[in-house]
Parts: structure tokens; C-alpha cells; sequence
């Protein structure tokens, strides 16, 4: 089959593009976009043509084209089709800052919802959690101490079901998360998605302040991965027994951003 020709299932594409399949599956669903084909037995099979669409689409939705107005983009035949610079949040924004303010957490829940299923992980970090933080921020004490438990149970509770669904389909090996942020942290939980969408098998460790059993514990060998992470330096007694664990499993062990730039510093 030449590649003009070539089908690809949901996951392949996943991988391909970064977007998850059930966004994939929430495209076609809500807005009648990214139509597959289907198997016999019913699984998507998605073209070149779909793959192209996929990333106009992703180019779209990254300068601020709400997924609602992506259909009549794709209509136009267009892929390269230039659009303004939009809002530099998403329309759900506004929406789910109000129900917090009425304390409907029902109405919330459905809107976090939607916008984790509809959107890739990085719009979804930068142009709504981010900005609904930042929101809540400027409130007054009282509203804002209210208004953060409440959104942050939300998040979390949507990101625990996420890594937990996408755990049953991931297939590129075990993954074990180790974070030095408190337990539930939002930062934590959203690294950990984008470990997820490479398809790791995340099992997930929080509050972790001390590091060093992990330097020789025989059961780091189970594990394709080790990855670390924290939103704040630890200490230079920490960071150099993450040096130690680079050293121990090379590639094996996975950092973000912050510990791998405090790694290189002190190597």
C-alpha cells in the first residue's frame, strides 16, 4: 500500500499528531468534522487527507479559532487558509468563571469536561487553565479561596479520570511519576498527561520530598521510565541525587523542564 494510500487507526494518528482520540472521536461527534472511515467491525481508519486536516486544524485552534469555527475553515478547502489572531483564551473561559461565581459545580464540571475532550492539552493548559487561574487571582480573598478549592477539585478530579482512561490504552511501556508538589497538584497531573500521550503507562507518586530510595530500589528495573518532576527547585542535596539517577538510567529517566535545567547546572 503506498503512503498516498495508507489508513491509519485512531492511536496511530493520536501519535502522529498529539491530539488524543477522544478529541479525535469529540470532533466527529460535536462538529461533524475529521470523518474516518470504518472497518467491518466498526474502528476508524483515518487518510493522509485526514492527518492534513488534523494539523490546519491544530494551526488554527493554536492562534485562537474556536473548534466551533473549524468546519467552515475545513469547507473551504483551504488548509493554509490565514485567519486573524483571535482572543488568547478560549470562549469557555467566561462560562465556567461564572458558574464558580454561583457556585454551581455541576455546570462547571460539564464545561471542564468538554473543554479537555475538545481541545489539545496545550490549548487547553495556556488558553483555559491558565487564564482561569489568573482570573481567579485578581478576586478578593474571600472569593478567591472559594473560588480555587472549587475549580481546583474540578481539575483534578478531570485529570484523574484522564490519566486513568488513557492508562488502559497506552502500550509503549510503564512509566512511574514521581513529583516533588504537594499531592493533587495540577502541574503534576498535566506533565503527567503529556507522558500519557506518548503512550506511557503512568503510575503516579505525589509529595514526595526525598528521593533517595529511589537511588537503588530494585523495582526502578520494572519500569520502562522514571520521570521526575517539580514546579519548584528542590534542594542542591535532591538535585544531585537526580544526577545520580541520570547517571544510573540514562534515557530511562525523563525530567521536565525545571529539574533537567538544574541537572545540566550542576553537572
Amino acid at each position: 500500500m503506498d503512503c498516498e494510500n495508507k489508513l491509519y487507526a485512531i492511536r496511530e494518528v493520536s501519535e502522529l499528531t498529539g491530539v488524543k482520540p477522544v478529541t479525535l472521536r469529540a470532533w466527529q461527534r460535536r462538529y461533524n468534522i475529521i470523518q474516518p472511515q470504518r472497518t467491518d467491525k466498526g474502528h476508524r481508519l483515518y487518510t493522509e487527507q485526514h492527518l492534513e486536516q488534523i494539523k490546519a486544524i491544530q494551526a488554527w485552534l493554536a492562534k485562537g479559532v474556536a473548534i466551533g469555527k473549524v468546519k467552515g475553515l475545513l469547507e473551504s478547502g483551504d488548509l493554509n487558509a490565514s485567519v486573524t489572531e483571535q482572543t488568547s483564551r478560549l470562549d469557555e473561559v467566561e462560562p465556567l468563571l461564572q458558574a464558580l461565581a454561583e457556585l454551581s459545580r455541576h455546570r462547571a464540571e460539564s464545561i471542564v469536561a468538554a473543554v479537555f475532550k475538545e481541545y489539545p492539552l496545550n490549548i487547553v493548559e495556556s488558553r483555559f487553565v491558565n487564564p482561569v487561574f489568573s482570573a481567579i487571582e485578581q478576586m478578593k480573598k474571600g472569593q478567591r479561596s472559594l473560588h480555587f478549592g472549587l475549580i481546583q477539585s474540578i481539575f483534578s478530579a478531570q485529570l484523574s479520570a484522564i490519566i486513568e482512561s488513557e492508562n488502559k490504552a497506552a502500550h509503549k511501556g510503564k512509566c512511574l511519576v514521581v513529583s516533588f508538589d504537594v499531592l493533587g497538584a495540577l502541574s503534576t497531573k498535566m506533565w503527567s498527561l503529556s507522558l500519557l500521550e506518548q503512550g506511557l503507562h503512568i503510575s503516579l507518586i505525589e509529595g514526595v520530598s526525598d528521593i533517595s530510595g529511589l537511588i537503588d530500589h530494585p523495582s526502578i528495573d520494572k519500569f520502562t521510565h522514571l520521570a521526575l518532576h517539580s514546579s519548584q527547585a528542590p534542594s542542591a542535596t535532591q538535585v544531585k541525587l537526580l544526577n545520580r539517577l541520570a547517571e544510573r538510567l540514562g534515557d530511562k529517566l525523563i525530567s521536565n523542564d525545571l529539574l533537567t535545567s538544574l541537572m545540566a547546572v550542576t553537572e
